[in-house]
């Protein structure tokens, strides 16, 4: 039967012993543990970031975008398409309708700038 004091007196000689091995050891698992808190705190920090400019606009902003003008290939004859582009006076419309406090109209598009 081995006694516990036997072990511990076993380990204690084994550390000290092999100094370089139990430091390097020690300085392995510190590292493991530093990283393995920084990557959270980073991740964490992510998180929050991430939530902070979704929800920057509250729950009372709603964006409309027109569906595709253009799908690959030709509608069939005697099909109508029922997609069609906005226009500004979409946009008014939308600012006439009660309970809008506010509407902002924008326009995307690619170009070639010359200077």
């Amino acid at each position: 039967m081995i006694r516990p004091g036997d072990s511990l007196q076993l380990a204690l000689r084994a550390i000290t012993a092999h100094r370089l091995r139990s430091f390097l050891t020690l300085l392995g698992i510190a590292v493991g543990i530093a990283a393995v808190i920084l990557l959270t705190s980073i991740g964490e920090g992510i998180h929050r970031f991430v939530l902070a400019e979704f929800t920057q606009f509250g729950t009372n902003v709603i964006s409309v975008a027109p569906g595709r003008t253009r799908t690959a290939g030709h509608a069939p004859t005697g099909i109508p398409t029922s997609v069609r582009p906005l226009t500004l006076e979409d946009a008014r419309a939308l600012e006439r309708l009660p309970h809008i406090t506010g509407m902002t109209a924008t326009v995307w598009g690619n170009t070639e700038v010359n200077a």
